[in-house]
């Protein structure tokens, strides 16, 4: 792990480092031929490129706070942080955006005449393959290394470059019509801009919201409790991440009720060794003792989960299914999509239709939303 981390550092130092790098010297170039020239593309382009920079900054501070040792009154750590810096990233992207409108919009009702050289042509060029090489660089490395901040500065790169091709192609016409299309490719830009910055926005407050674990990440989890008998499922699974590099996890098992303490414990103390070396992710196990490899109790459960689908289209499916022989009392959890609105109405409606059917039996369930 702490290799991982080291590795980490160093990949997201050295795309800072050259983005920097790469963005203060086609910003500056940008600029210097945009107030020659009088194109307002040009100029946006390059204030574009300084943005830029302050970003690769504002990834490098976030990072370098982000990964404070945890202290008494942030017991997880500071990893958050770069959620957080991709979020003020990402608003940066927003202004800068909002502010080529506004200049386009400017020169499209009082254009300005724009004067073009070849020198100019080629620096756009250039700047777009760099632009091009930054895209790749920071999306490859950003799913990498687990940094939104890294992966929004390749989607920006990538933004960048497409908008250096439109400013370039105005520059073409402009060299061979005598008709300023400055404007109008700075107000392209300026869109794509304002898209990528919009984007970048949701994303990140989606990730500081909390998102719903990957398929294939939930699968791995059960995948490898049922390596560990006698644990089986994998159920009601949380992931809270608080960074890239520090997740914590729950998660319920099923065990059968005639299994030991010392089998239960050794079994998830492996599953979650063998979780935080493979995933990355600490989990705290709850257990379900269940009975159900009783033929009488597997029937039942069959027969109550289609009394249940068929109630309502939201069951997706029971687990932690328990029926207590001596006194009838049958115990389970029914997961349940979000297009459920009226819970109460559905718990109502299943104990009626569970206790006609079975009226032998008394029934304690309780509805968990799909997390995972």
């Amino acid at each position: 792990m702490q290799v991982a981390k080291l590795e980490r550092e160093r990949i997201i130092k050295r795309n800072s480092t050259i983005s920097i790098a790469l963005n203060l010297l086609m910003g500056c170039l940008k600029i210097a031929i945009g107030m020659i020239s009088g194109s307002v593309a040009i100029l946006s382009d390059g204030i574009n490129n300084i943005s830029d920079l302050l970003s690769s900054f504002v990834t490098i501070i976030g990072y370098q706070l982000a990964k404070r040792k945890p202290t008494h009154s942030h017991p997880l750590g500071f990893g958050r942080v770069e959620y957080i810096s991709a979020l003020f990233v990402a608003f940066i992207v927003l202004y800068a955006g909002f502010e080529f409108f506004m200049a386009s919009i400017r020169q499209i009702i009082s254009p300005e005449t724009v004067s073009v050289s070849p020198l100019m042509m080629a620096i756009i060029f250039f700047s777009i393959l760099a632009k091009l090489f930054l895209w790749q660089m920071n999306k490859t490395s950003g799913k990498k290394v687990d940094s939104d901040a890294l992966t929004l500065s390749g989607t920006d790169a990538l933004v960048d470059a497409v908008s250096g091709s439109i400013t370039l192609a105005s520059v073409l016409l402009s060299y061979f019509i005598p008709f300023s299309f400055d404007g109008y490719a700075g107000l392209i830009v300026s869109i794509f801009i304002l898209y990528a910055g919009i984007s970048s926005v949701l994303s990140t407050v989606s990730a500081i919201v909390g998102e719903r674990p990957e398929k294939a990440t939930v699968a791995k989890i059960r995948a490898i409790i049922s390596e560990f008998p006698p644990l089986k499922g994998g159920y009601d699974i949380q992931i809270h991440n608080y960074g890239p590099m520090r997740s914590i996890g729950t998660c319920n098992v099923e065990v059968p009720s005639d299994a030991s303490g010392e089998e239960i414990f050794d079994a998830m103390t492996e599953a979650q060794n063998k979780i935080l070396a493979e995933l990355g992710i600490y989990f705290t196990f709850g257990m379900y003792a269940v009975n159900d490899l009783n033929p009488t109790v597997r029937a039942m459960k069959g027969e109550v989960l289609r009394t249940l689908k068929d109630i309502s289209p939201s069951v997706i499916g029971i687990h932690a299914f328990h029926v207590h022989m001596e006194d009838s009392r049958v115990h389970f959890d029914v997961v349940v999509d979000f297009n459920l609105e009226d819970i109460a109405l559905f718990r109502s409606r299943a104990t009626k239709r569970l206790e006609e059917e079975f009226p032998s039996y008394s029934f304690q369930f309780n509805i968990d939303p799909d997390y995972s």
